[in-house]
């Protein structure tokens, strides 16, 4: 019995689908910044301690973060050209909130000077930072809206007080927010950078973000210049993580891809064998002068098929192709050298199998939606691999029963088919034209009906089935078969005092005809008289009484029928 495909297998394939989908969206709206993370110096707590500056002043708690700032800006000079913009930020994991109505705990994030062009925030309510108070370092906050609610159980606290670890800061702006996988906490709110010199703020780490410019080697001059400014960080350039995150996404679309190609040009391939075998029997009947324009027709379809399938491999092969340009670590100086290969491996896994790594939450997105990619990638790909073993047997195992058939020496197979073309190119023929071949169309789950196609095994046996006309005569019948080799063969047919004959010969032959052409006479409803005259693909030198009779008895299908 014919496989077909069920309902929970096309539900599980729309799940992957979707979720897939939304994975390739989450990872682009990751975005392919660059950043640097790393350990924020301590504040001094003790003032008394701390001792005058250069100017004579009291040194500020984090003044250390004031004198990155400003070293920052002189190495970042040579970035001109391969960034749009860049920003040193901070951030602390877990600060304590304070409002009106309560108190909790969020990320607290410490805008530098071009953050908010680096991060776009999303209003509710408010206003964004201003440029001066990013550079004063004045006691403004933003919140999100989960955290305004939760500290003054209103969505527009604006002009109100936050403090912060004993500082407060007014409200300006409340913004969207939705955890995310990555978050520690469920909420956060941004103050500017500046704004915590003089405290004594503890901040977890800082960071350097930058936007590149594609193709001018951004990323390596950003890694040698922050690791150069400061040592003990961890660089992540979240395009390249973006891109190993889709891989195999990447490597799904290339196998579909692929065998979509593979199976377009193999249609094409058969459609062509098709079209040069109706053309050689047309030009049996017709000028080739009449033929041309059909056949410049016919030529110039297949060249743009073909195109199309050259354009479509070139576009597969450069998706699969791409991810080389960007993990050329992975690639050894010689491919076949182990030495190479060996250098190559150890500089892939060794760099990140240093004992401390500081993350990011985009990092941990891409991380997350890595293994929801691999999971759903591989579910989708078994989905449909099971589909395409569906869809080879219906061609490819339907070819290997009729071989079986074959050998056992079956008169004439039939096939239900709801690919003729394919079918046709095995020899067969849909003979609807008949009414037992009508009531072989059987109604179908598919898209389109099934037909039922059908071809003669061994030609002598057919013949030799077919019952003696009561005209005596004899002539010499040729078959031509281009798969079943022992069907090429000459018999002589004789009818005389209600016996018939059929022997193999070597005398010229007085009619020639295609296996497929057999079948339609031997198995249709139409005299031999219509067939002639309404039909092609046959070669005829005499004509007798005794052939009309004999080709005009049609036989029964057979009960040897291929399920």
């Amino acid at each position: 019995m014919k496989k077909k495909v069920t309902w929970w297998q096309i539900v599980l394939l729309l799940a992957f689908g979707a979720a897939l989908c939304f994975a390739a969206w989450q990872i682009d709206a990751v975005g392919n910044h660059l950043q640097y993370v790393f350990p924020a110096p301590a504040p001094v707590q003790d003032q008394s301690s701390g001792g005058e500056g250069d100017t004579g002043e009291p040194v500020k708690p984090n003044q250390a973060i004031a004198e990155l700032q400003e070293s920052f800006a002189s190495v970042t000079e040579e970035w001109q050209g391969m960034m749009r913009r860049w920003t040193l930020d901070g951030v602390i994991e877990r600060a304590d909130f304070s409002g009106s109505s309560d108190a909790v705990q969020g990320r607290l994030y410490l805008m530098g000077d071009n953050g908010q062009l680096l991060h776009p925030l999303y209003l509710r309510c408010g206003r964004i930072f201003l440029p001066e108070e990013l550079r004063r370092g004045d006691k403004v906050i933003l919140l999100d809206e989960q955290l305004a609610l939760k500290l003054f159980r209103i969505s527009d606290p604006i002009d109100w007080e936050v403090e912060l670890s004993g500082v407060k800061y007014r409200v300006v702006g409340v913004i969207r927010h939705s955890k995310q996988v990555g978050d520690l906490t469920d909420y956060g709110a941004y103050i500017p950078l500046n704004s915590v010199i003089d405290t004594t703020f503890a901040l977890d780490a800082l960071q350097v973000e930058a936007e590149p410019l594609p193709g001018v080697g951004a990323a390596v001059s950003f890694s040698n210049t922050v690791k150069n400014w400061q040592q003990g960080g961890t660089v992540i350039d979240l395009g390249k993580e973006g891109m190993a995150a889709a891989l195999w996404l990447r490597v799904l679309g290339f196998l579909v891809g692929m065998t979509a190609l593979l199976r377009f040009i193999r249609w094409l391939n058969h459609r062509v064998s098709y079209y040069g075998r109706r053309y050689r029997q047309q030009l049996r009947m017709k000028y080739a002068a009449q033929l041309l324009p059909e056949l410049i027709g016919a030529i110039l379809l297949f060249v743009m098929g073909y195109g199309a399938a050259a354009l479509l491999g070139a576009l597969v092969m450069n998706e699969i192709i791409q991810p080389v340009y960007t993990f050329t670590e992975w690639i050894p100086a010689i491919l076949v050298e182990w030495e190479d290969i060996a250098d190559a491996f150890w500089k892939v896994w060794q760099l990140p199998a240093v004992m401390r790594e500081l993350r990011t939450p985009e990092l941990l997105r891409l991380r997350w939606l890595t293994l929801m990619v691999q999971g759903c990638s591989a579910g989708a790909g078994v989905v449909l691999a099971l589909w395409y073993a569906k869809l080879r047997t219906g061609s490819e195992g339907t070819a290997e029963g009729l071989k079986a058939m074959y050998r056992e020496g079956v008169t004439v197979s039939v096939v239900r088919t709801a690919r003729p073309i394919a079918m046709a190119d095995l020899g067969y023929m849909l003979c609807d034209n008949s009414d037992a071949w009508q009531k072989l169309k059987v109604p179908s789950r598919r898209w389109r009906a099934t037909e039922a196609m059908a071809r003669i095994v061994d030609a002598r046996r057919v013949i030799d089935q077919l019952p003696c006309p009561r005209k005596e005569g004899s002539f010499v019948l040729e078959v031509t078969d281009e798969i079943v080799e022992r069907n090429n063969r000459r018999w002589q047919i004789t009818c005389k005092q209600g016996r018939k004959t059929v022997v193999e010969t070597d005398r010229d032959w007085d009619m020639q005809l295609p296996v497929s052409v057999l079948t339609q006479i031997i198995y249709g409803k139409r005299t031999f008289a219509d067939y002639l005259e309404n039909n092609t693909g046959y070669t005829m030198r005499m004509r007798t009484p005794m052939m009309d009779e004999l080709f005009d008895q049609h036989l029964p299908i057979s009960t040897h029928t291929l399920s």
